[in-house]
């Protein structure tokens, strides 16, 4: 499965940021590896409630989003930069992929898409699912 958060273009999120984000508002990850997200592919690794945890994560112009899902983000974002974050059956990198989209559409201001329904999805939506996923 594959979870995708659209940002504005002239937002270029690091691990450094995320980490200090996620300290100040009492979210348990650490991105443990010190990188710009936009130059991340493939295994972004990370402790997750002080657990090895990570997800696999790609970037690419918003352009370049499967047609279906172009016509559904807001026009502010169609310069922007999509991050993809694939998850299998494992709860914790479901969690991590969650985490992460909490993180980034609440610091800036992204919007989140589930490739499996298509649709946008609230920050209250990634949390109820990020709250599933570690209920598992």
């Amino acid at each position: 499965m594959s979870l995708f958060v659209v940002l504005a273009l002239s937002v270029e999120p690091s691990t450094k940021e995320l980490n200090e984000y996620s300290k100040e508002h009492g979210y348990n990850i650490e991105y443990t590896h010190e990188a710009n997200l936009a130059e991340m592919s493939g295994f972004l690794p990370a402790k997750l409630n002080s657990k090895d945890a990570g997800v696999e994560v790609y970037s690419f112009p918003a352009s370049e989003l499967p047609t279906p899902f172009k016509s559904i983000i807001p026009e502010i974002y169609n310069d922007g930069i999509v991050f993809q974050f694939r998850f299998g059956g494992n709860s914790v990198e479901a969690q991590t992929a969650f985490t992460t989209a909490i993180i980034l559409n609440t610091k800036y201001g992204g919007v989140s898409l589930d490739d499996q329904s298509g649709h946008l999805m609230s920050v209250e939506q990634l949390e109820q699912l990020n709250s599933y996923f570690g209920g598992m």
